[in-house]
């Protein structure tokens, strides 16, 4: 069967309410896919694929090795646990000008200040795109050049963002390998990108790549530090409207579905009368191919109502959204808290706080999280002299190659970067036991640079040998002392060497460090 949908039917559910309005999540159906498949996201699976998640067999992880499946626990590696062995990087056309320099001035750092034996595997669009870093390790005299590794892998047009394609897995029955996720992607616009982790796979051995495309998240809009993971909401709502999908084309499916959840539960579901029981609807907003925006947003559905009888009984949205949080815990070995999603018991509108949770929050160890802050960004540069604004301004613009007026990072009513997402961030992670410290944060409009020290690239790990931490942290900054020197002292503070990155003309494409790379291996694993 198939299905080949590009938006979502409206409907309304007896005895609900009137849900809040949410913003941002992109649900690409595939175009295509065999007749025996269920299409999800721009990738397939068969029944059997979906029966054996939904009934908690092992994990079957595809690997490299012809069509041989192996059954393995995968767990994703935690942001700043160990240090990095083996870093993904990306380069093509779409970096030119200001935005290819400084990403090839950060590799040179990262090749530079990483242990001299760290691996990189990095991925070129072109001749040129491996002769401009090739040019990099003989004027710098680079140690160990063998150990950077070029992939051309002749798929078409990439990004540079790296990050989002693929999730790098460990498997702790099976030292010898790794996993590489390859999931379906919020984004529809990277072009060739997804085509990225099979080709790393094939050039590296010991990868064994994981396609699953029933899980549909962007490698920005997940976090981990060793304990759990954290997934953002745009990314468990499109993982259960794919759920969704599969039991409205088949209803065998559907009654496999909910007989599952209510035996694992003790929950009864109530199911909808009409096609869509979300309390959300998916509405395309198209940006610019170069800026770094997840193409949809989620508004209320009008027809939705609250489920208001008692008991046990849970609707059918709730049941798709608790499966696809299982399907998340099973595939990243860990407990997962999804950020972003709204309190229906509050007045205001919560939502994910970023389009992709690295931009705002960073698991700096197993006890803290560092999390962005508008309004902290707005006050440092309120404090600042005239002299000190005019240079920001004038900082901002070289980096966005178009004149910048400060006022876009100092209005409070610009659909994004609300404060009150932030704190209910904070509100939940406290709740957990978590230690929060706030940075700034600055989400302003299209082609601005995008100021956040969340997006960062982290090691802890004992690198004398003699049982003592040490912490290191590649930072991107941006030009502005009052800012830069807050973040940079807030992770002082935490105890990391902090390496600065200057990125603000790569940021005006809303991304930062993280997005463009992404750790393969990290040891210790955790």
């Amino acid at each position: 069967m198939r299905i080949n949908e590009g938006g979502m039917e409206y409907g309304r559910i007896p005895g609900y309410g009137t849900a809040k309005e949410h913003k941002p999540l992109n649900q690409t159906p595939a175009q295509g896919m065999p007749a025996d498949s269920i299409s999800i996201g721009k990738g397939a699976f068969s029944i059997d694929d979906l029966h054996q998640a939904l009934s908690c067999l092992p994990r079957r992880n595809v690997g490299t090795q012809g069509d041989k499946i192996m059954e393995q626990k995968t767990v994703q590696y935690a942001d700043s646990y160990g240090r990095v062995k083996h870093l993904a990087l990306q380069l093509s056309s779409y970096a030119s000008g200001k935005v290819r320099t400084q990403m090839l001035n950060a590799y040179k750092t990262l090749f530079q200040k990483m242990e001299p034996d760290t691996k990189f595997s990095i991925v070129v669009e072109s001749d040129r795109d491996q002769a401009d870093v090739e040019k990099i390790l003989k004027d710098n005299k680079i140690p160990n050049p063998e150990r950077i590794q070029f992939i051309k892998p002749n798929v078409g047009g990439l990004t540079v963002w790296a990050r989002d394609q693929m999730i790098g897995m460990y498997l702790p029955d099976d030292p010898n390998h790794t996993g590489l996720l390859n999931q379906t992607t919020l984004h529809n616009w990277h072009d060739s990108d997804t085509k990225v982790p099979p080709k790393l796979a094939e050039a590296n051995p010991k990868i064994i790549l994981d396609r699953e495309p029933r899980l549909v998240t962007d490698g920005g809009d997940t976090v981990s530090n060793r304990n759990e993971s954290f997934v953002g909401y745009y990314s468990l709502a499109a993982t259960a409207e794919n759920l969704h999908r599969v039991g409205r084309s088949n209803n065998f499916m559907k009654t496999q579905m909910v007989a599952h959840y209510e035996t694992k539960t003790g929950n009864k579901v109530v199911l909808s009368e009409q096609e869509n029981p979300f309390p959300y609807k998916i509405v395309p907003e198209p940006f610019p191919k170069d800026i770094h925006r997840i193409p949809f947003r989620l508004e209320s559905n009008p027809d939705y109502q609250t489920l208001k009888a008692g008991g046990n009984q849970v609707d059918e949205a709730t049941m798709y959204e608790d499966m696809a949080k299982e399907l998340f815990e099973k595939q990243f070995g860990k407990k997962v808290s999804v950020m972003g999603k709204d309190d229906p018991s509050t007045p205001q509108i919560e939502e994910p706080a970023s389009d992709h949770m690295d931009m705002g929050m960073t698991p700096v160890d197993e006890k803290t999280f560092m999390l962005g802050s508008p309004d902290l960004a707005k006050s440092l540069f309120r404090s600042m002299t005239p002299g000190e604004l005019r240079q920001a301004e004038q900082v901002l613009s070289d980096a966005a190659g178009k004149k910048i007026d400060l006022k876009s990072y100092l209005e409070t009513s610009r659909k994004g970067d609300k404060q009150n997402e932030f704190d209910a961030y904070e509100k939940k992670l406290s709740g957990e036991g978590y230690r929060v410290v706030r940075v700034p944060h600055a989400e302003p409009g299209w082609g601005s640079p995008y100021i956040t020290y969340n997006n960062c690239l982290m090691e802890r790990f004992d690198k004398n040998n003699d049982g003592t931490e040490y912490r290191r942290i590649f930072l991107p900054v941006y030009g502005i002392p009052k800012l830069d020197n807050f973040a940079i002292d807030a992770y002082k503070k935490e105890g990391f060497e902090v390496i600065p990155m200057p990125l603000d003309a790569l940021s005006a494409r809303w991304g930062a460090l993280r997005c463009i790379s992404n750790w393969l291996e990290r040891s210790p694993q955790g």
